[in-house]
């Protein structure tokens, strides 16, 4: 093979391994924000570059050759390792371009997002950052397809050795009720749910089944913002994060919060990266994130809810 072949280049890997973890020309287009024609067409450059048939692609099969598959792991080598090498530069101040993508969570997007990106920003000039809010379950499955390069999720990853992970916050549950219902008058009141496919609804339920509560089912949302305005509309409760209800514009105007009627359960936030691919990007970042959270939300909480005590931490 020739590595001058000016067929053989970054972006033709990207292409590849984008197209892989897609299982499609068509999806890994969308993620790259480019034309299916496009995708092809690094994709025949890169086989003719390597002189081997990498993916057998029809209209009812996509699959990796044995050619793809022994290349598709130097290949995510490649793109971490130019990764890794951008990153490292950054931090020296050499200041090349560079994108960073990274998947945030709803519960973030009115009090920490804009300052924290603003931060950022100012301290790297030469770093384009994008931001797209989903759930945590949602930037895993991003974060491993490397649709994003980090991502603040809850709960829901191991101690896996391809993602780094920088905790952020214990984030305490709590008890919501509508502002003129008692806590003392809640087995009379309807519970509001988070939907059963979230992981904080599962976190929840499992945690009121183990303490012997039952609430009859009910409505369930996917949203915090609309869980919060149901209780206000049906003079109910729930059980949410303290995170989440200082993250939601107005959700004081719609509930109270209370300590919680069972065990004291929490749940953590952190940044996470794939390993080695970002030097010491990441930490500086969390750093800055730490630092935000401290000052727009733990801080407020103190004041409004003490019965939290140390349970709202910074990490």
């Amino acid at each position: 093979m020739d590595n001058n072949d000016p067929s053989f280049t970054f972006r033709a890997a990207q292409v590849f391994v984008a197209a892989v973890e897609a299982q499609s020309i068509t999806r890994a287009a969308h993620r790259l924000g480019i034309a299916p024609s496009s995708v092809s067409q690094q994709l025949s450059g890169l086989e003719a570059a390597l002189g081997a048939k990498l993916i057998e692609r029809t209209a009812r099969q996509f699959r990796l050759t044995k050619a793809g598959e022994l290349f598709l792991d130097p290949a995510r080598q490649l793109l971490d390792d130019v990764t890794a090498a951008k990153a490292r530069l950054v931090m020296a101040d050499a200041m090349p371009p560079m994108a960073v993508r990274i998947a945030s969570l709803g519960e973030l997007d009115a009090t920490v997002v804009a300052p924290w990106l603003l931060g950022l920003t100012e301290r790297f000039p030469n770093i384009k950052f994008t931001l797209n809010s989903g759930v945590s379950h949602e930037n895993r499955e991003a974060l491993s397809a490397r649709s994003v390069d980090l991502m603040l999720a809850v709960d829901t990853v191991g101690d896996v050795d391809w993602i780094e992970q920088y905790p952020l916050l214990r984030d305490p549950f709590v008890l919501v009720a509508a502002n003129d219902v008692a806590v003392a008058d809640l087995t009379e009141r309807p519970f509001v749910r988070y939907a059963s496919d979230l992981q904080i609804g599962r976190q929840i339920e499992a945690q009121l089944r183990r303490s012997g509560v039952q609430p009859a089912p009910g409505f369930e949302f996917s949203s915090n913002q609309a869980l919060f305005a149901m209780i206000a509309e049906v003079r109910g409760w729930a059980i949410t994060t303290a995170l989440s209800y200082f993250g939601t514009p107005l959700a004081g105007d719609l509930v109270r919060v209370h300590p919680l009627p069972v065990p004291a359960f929490s749940r953590r936030l952190a940044l996470h990266a794939r390993a080695g691919t970002l030097g010491a990007l990441p930490e500086r970042m969390a750093d800055d994130m730490r630092a935000i959270l401290r000052a727009r939300i733990v801080e407020r909480a103190g004041k409004q809810l003490p019965f939290l005590k140390d349970g709202f931490q910074v990490f």
